[in-house]
């Protein structure tokens, strides 16, 4: 079954942080929640000290996913207008009052954790707090307005490049453009005068003196193996990451959880991300050197830009499926025990974490632009807590982060609910959803099924 059961339900924006060398460019001017002591040091049973670091932050991780459940938090964010989350919908094409669409993806932040007894792995989703799914409140922004930093692909310097020269040179920012079967070196569309922006929170699990490891996981449903409907672009402080969606490839499926996890791209190897408290990094030793934070400028380091790129599909075909009806297990348990606990959110510092393989970009295939729908700029902002207790101000410094985003749009609304608006990230063709979709789906999903067996 797949993550979605759709039910109605800055990277470095220079206006706020004037810094930034990258990202938006404005057109105008803990303690961890538990006190079991730590075993003393043995060097006969170091596995005593790893059972414990792996218990102690298993519960961190939990009391983080289970933000998603709480009922003060859910009152809390919607009194901004917000809503959490642990699956948004991150979508380039959507019927009007619908939930589904020609070209639509699911996105979740998720965290791994390996039993050190019986390595086996469990995988938790992470709360985000973000405008809500169904009305997909957008803004639109002009396409030059966007840099992001490259030179990681090939481990050099890195260097601020419009995201316009990056999609209309498209080879020059692979590591293998090879990999890139044929002659054509653009994704670039003529539509693309402005880009789809939505903005959100994610928050992460981190402990003081803690390091978080997670990847960011998209499901598209129109794409199969072979056969991708978006390529991405992962954008953040250390550079740039480029590859395709097909669903296949570092897929995650576990129970009800579907979707590709997104790496970092170090010189042509994978590394799954890292989130740090910022406190925590503003402190090492050996950070004032740190090339990165200088280019990326201090206020970037907790941000991402995730960037679909809609690709034109060889057998073609729309979508439906379903998210739950509210948002992942709102609950009736009692809210959280705010009173003895406090906040401790800070902002969470991205990097990349040890090499896991190689870095796949466009795998082989022949690909073009589909210029029907828009490209989708999803700004991420990382935070840090190790107990999942969020106060009113941290909700509140959110949501000024996020209006920021909307801030100096030429266009701000739902392309879901405002019916045909003109915007330029409008997508063409058929706006409303046809009454036989789910047969349709479910008949081309078992065809592609079989046909890659």
């Amino acid at each position: 079954m797949f993550s979605r059961m759709r039910s109605p339900l800055m990277l470095g924006l220079s206006s706020m942080l004037g810094v930034l060398a990258w990202g938006i460019i404005a057109s105008s001017p803990v303690a961890i929640a538990t006190d079991i002591p730590a075993p003393e040091s043995s060097g006969d049973r170091p596995i005593l000290r790893q059972i414990w670091a792996y218990e102690n932050y298993q519960q961190v991780v939990q009391e983080t996913a289970d933000m998603v459940a709480d009922q003060s938090i859910w009152n809390l964010v919607q009194r901004y207008g917000l809503q959490v989350m642990n699956i948004t919908w991150e979508d380039t094409g959507r019927y009007q009052n619908s939930t589904v669409g020609p070209n639509i993806s699911d996105m979740t932040i998720q965290v791994q954790q390996e039993d050190p007894i019986t390595g086996d792995l469990s995988m938790s989703l992470m709360p985000v707090i973000r405008y809500p799914n169904f009305t997909d409140q957008t803004a639109d922004l002009p396409i030059d307005q966007f840099q992001l930093l490259v030179g990681n692909h090939q481990g050099e310097d890195l260097e601020a490049v419009p995201l316009r020269d990056v999609l209309d040179n498209l080879r020059d920012y692979l590591t293998e453009p090879d990999s890139w079967d044929g002659d054509e070196t653009s994704l670039l569309a003529e539509r693309d005068t402005h880009v789809m922006v939505s903005a959100q929170a994610c928050f992460l699990p981190i402990p003081q003196e803690g390091m978080a490891q997670f990847n960011p996981v998209l499901f598209n449903y129109q794409s199969y193996e072979g056969d991708p409907a978006v390529l991405t672009i992962l954008a953040t402080r250390e550079g740039t990451s480029i590859t395709v969606i097909d669903n296949t490839r570092d897929r995650v499926e576990s129970g009800w959880m579907w979707g590709q996890r997104l790496f970092f791209n170090r010189d042509g190897d994978r590394a799954s991300f890292t989130g740090q408290r910022i406190s925590d990094f503003q402190t090492d030793a050996d950070r004032p050197g740190d090339p990165q934070a200088s280019v990326a400028g201090e206020e970037g380091l907790n941000m991402v830009m995730l960037i679909q790129v809609p690709l034109r599909q060889q057998q073609a075909m729309r979508f439906d499926a379903p998210l739950p009806a509210s948002p992942l297990g709102l609950s009736d348990a009692a809210p959280a025990m705010e009173s003895e606990r406090q906040s401790n959110v800070e902002a969470a510092v991205i990097g990349h974490g040890d090499i896991e393989g190689p870095f796949t970009e466009i795998d082989g295939l022949s690909i073009e632009r589909d210029p029907r729908f828009p490209i989708r700029v999803t700004v991420q902002f990382y935070k840090a807590t190790s107990n999942g207790v969020v106060s009113e101000t941290d909700v509140q410094q959110i949501r000024q982060q996020i209006a920021r985003v909307y801030e100096d749009a030429d266009y701000v609304g739902s392309l879901v609910v405002d019916g045909s608006t003109g915007r330029p990230t409008e997508h063409d063709g058929e706006q409303t959803e046809p009454e036989n979709w789910w047969e349709i789906f479910w008949q081309h999903y078992r065809d592609r099924i079989q046909s890659s067996d």
